[in-house]
């Protein structure tokens, strides 16, 4: 895995955090469930989209 790819996934984790916590001192477990639920998607995606790009060079 490409030094960018971890650099995006760091970031990536960093703002679910961020929202996850914010979400938290809401209440908004239904936010909550939906953020934890969205992440290996996201995730998923930041790794495609990355090795596509490099694959593709």
């Amino acid at each position: 895995m490409s030094e960018q790819v971890r650099t995006r996934l760091r970031l990536l984790h960093d703002e679910y955090v961020a929202a996850v916590n914010s979400a938290v001192e809401e209440g908004r477990e239904d936010l909550v469930e939906r953020l934890a639920a969205d992440y290996p998607d996201a995730a998923l995606r930041v790794m495609t989209e990355y090795e596509g790009v490099r694959g593709a060079a």
